[in-house]
């Protein structure tokens, strides 16, 4: 299932090119596999408090009210040019707790001074280890909730989440046929690094996940990949 995202692209008076921030910010959500719903584009001054731009903020009440686990910019600069990086930074947390919502920069901000580019080095560390925890989290509710309705008494397997990320579905709402059509285009997956006298068979969830699963662990990180995982598979 990818994660739903929205994109807010803020330009001020005095810049003209608006359609190229949007442009590389529409292609990093392409490749992240984002689910782009809506686009929130503002003229603002950058130092103007995110939380009283009137776009930013009807942008925070669609996140709230339709489940938005993403908010996509160009780079840090299009949220908040304040007086000082912490500023910004502790602003930027501040609304992710709030609303739940991770938020994701298509370009790294141009950082000369050196102490503040080991801290941004940190947050991005944080910010990804937010995101995991969040999709994490929502795998777990969602498959609890399933089944409270009864419609999935055990723990998914690997054709599971393959089926789920390759119909980009709830695992509720997968079908028997597309479950046994995952599972026999895992099988060809999976058989191509199994059969190969070459490869370790230990190495071959690695070797998936750099390779043709990659977007698959990205949606599911906690999605089974050990050797045994693709052992019962194959049988």
């Amino acid at each position: 299932m990818r994660i739903k995202a929205v994109v807010y692209s803020r330009v001020s008076t005095e810049e003209q090119n608006p359609k190229a921030q949007l442009e590389v910010v529409l292609q990093y959500a392409q490749e992240r596999g984002y689910e782009v719903v809506k686009i929130f584009e503002e003229q603002i001054s950058g130092s103007t408090d995110p939380l009283e731009r009137p776009v930013f903020k009807e942008l925070l009440k669609f996140v709230k009210e339709n489940d938005i686990g993403a908010v996509i910019l160009y780079d840090l600069t299009r949220f908040y040019r304040a007086a000082s990086p912490t500023q910004a930074l502790n602003k930027l947390r501040q609304i992710m707790d709030e609303y739940e919502v991770f938020f994701d920069f298509a370009r790294e901000p141009e950082i000369e001074d050196p102490l503040f580019r080991e801290f941004w080095m940190f947050v991005k560390s944080w910010f990804a280890s937010y995101e995991r925890l969040q999709i994490s989290l929502r795998t777990k509710y969602g498959l609890m909730r399933l089944k409270r309705e009864g419609k999935l008494y055990h723990k998914p397997s690997i054709v599971h989440y393959y089926a789920a990320w390759l119909y980009d579905k709830d695992f509720s709402e997968l079908t028997k046929e597309e479950l046994e059509s995952a599972r026999k285009q895992l099988v060809k997956i999976v058989k191509k690094y199994w059969d190969n006298p070459a490869v370790k068979k230990t190495k071959i969830g690695e070797l998936l996940k750099q390779n043709e699963l990659r977007e698959m662990y990205i949606r599911f990180p906690k999605a089974p990949d050990s050797y045994f995982t693709w052992r019962r598979l194959l049988k």
